[in-house]
């Protein structure tokens, strides 16, 4: 794996981060496929996640893009009780790692932080990121992502912008 190919990756996740950080919802989307998964699996034990989205119980499961647009929707227009108000985030990215995996696609490990602020409150999620990435005319873009929450206990809200 090249170097260049490594911080092509890295700042396709910076990048993600700054969207959701500055609530660029559009330009957010537009990183991802419109077949990306985004999957966020239940701890099933305390070392066990669940490994299939379709028959067990996920935090967040969509099985393409509509239901991230379905999300950014919700929020646009306030029909999302739980995003009201929206909290202020920061996301952190570290031990950024990519090897090449089948076809033209980049397999991205990933570890970080995301702060969030909302009712006069701080939270953190501590969160281990998958990410396969897609070298498409337009550069790379998410073909799919997979966030395991390593917090034992969720505090308040869970959404696409606070993990």
């Amino acid at each position: 794996m090249s170097n260049d190919l490594l911080r092509r990756c890295e700042a396709l996740l910076f990048e993600e981060a700054r969207r959701l950080d500055k609530r660029e919802w559009d330009e957010w989307i537009d990183l991802y496929l419109p077949d990306a998964t985004f999957w966020i699996p239940m701890w099933d034990d305390e070392y066990t996640l669940t490994d299939d989205p379709q028959s067990q119980l996920s935090l967040m499961w969509y099985p393409d893009r509509s239901g991230l647009e379905d999300r950014i929707f919700r929020i646009r227009t306030g029909r999302s009780s739980a995003s009201t108000p929206l909290p202020r985030t920061v996301h952190l990215f570290s031990n950024i790692e990519a090897q090449a995996a089948d076809g033209s696609d980049v397999q991205v490990y990933a570890n970080g932080e995301v702060m969030s602020y909302r009712h006069k409150e701080a939270l953190s999620f501590y969160c281990h990121y998958e990410y396969g990435l897609r070298e498409t005319d337009a550069g790379l873009k998410i073909a799919s992502k997979k966030v395991v929450v390593a917090n034992d206990v969720i505090h308040d809200i869970m959404d696409i912008y606070s993990i």
